[in-house]
């Protein structure tokens, strides 16, 4: 269950650096790995952070607590990543960071082995197309419900479930050959 993260007074008083500073304690890192799921380069989703986080000072006065304050950061933060993959400059950077993470396991074979796996799953992700890709990042890493995904893309629900589905379905088709038997 998500917990509820009430907006600092900060936010409605208008003190708009220290909301900022607020924001980016709160969800500085969700937000970037988000990003970094549009874009697929560590360098461009920093990039697009600072630009959030400026569209975010500027428009601060503007949330109307209509839908959570999350929902609203992570709306913004779509929309600028959906501007960036319509924009020129992306065709021409291509992906050249990897997403890494040290693992803990009892050899070093089987460290190795498990992190071969997740980049396996991290890529395949990734290689979804944007739409399948969303969904799922919401829905199991930034842990947000059917309704606030819809909310947030602006889509009918009941298409957000059917997205998730396909999505997975892809996901086990990609993978099949290396982690499920055929």
């Amino acid at each position: 269950m998500e917990q509820k993260v009430e907006i600092p007074p900060s936010i409605q008083s208008n003190d708009r650096e220290t909301a900022i500073e607020w924001i980016m304690e709160e969800y500085g890192e969700s937000l970037k790995r988000f990003i970094f799921t549009y874009t697929k380069n560590q360098a461009q989703a920093d990039d697009i952070f600072q630009e959030v986080m400026l569209v975010v000072y500027r428009k601060i006065d503007t949330y109307q607590g209509r839908a959570s304050f999350k929902n609203w950061l992570y709306q913004v933060t779509a929309n600028k990543c959906k501007d960036y993959l319509r924009s020129p400059i992306h065709r021409f950077i291509t992906w050249k960071d990897q997403w890494k993470e040290q693992s803990h396991t009892d050899s070093p074979e089987q460290s190795i082995l498990v992190d071969e796996q997740k980049k396996m799953v991290i890529e395949a992700i990734l290689n979804l197309p944007i739409k399948y890709r969303e969904v799922l990042i919401l829905q199991y890493y930034q842990e947000f419900s059917i309704q606030e995904i819809s909310e947030l893309l602006k889509v009918n629900p009941s298409t957000i479930k059917t997205r998730i589905m396909r999505a997975k379905e892809k996901l086990k088709s990609g993978l099949k050959g290396e982690f499920f038997d055929e």
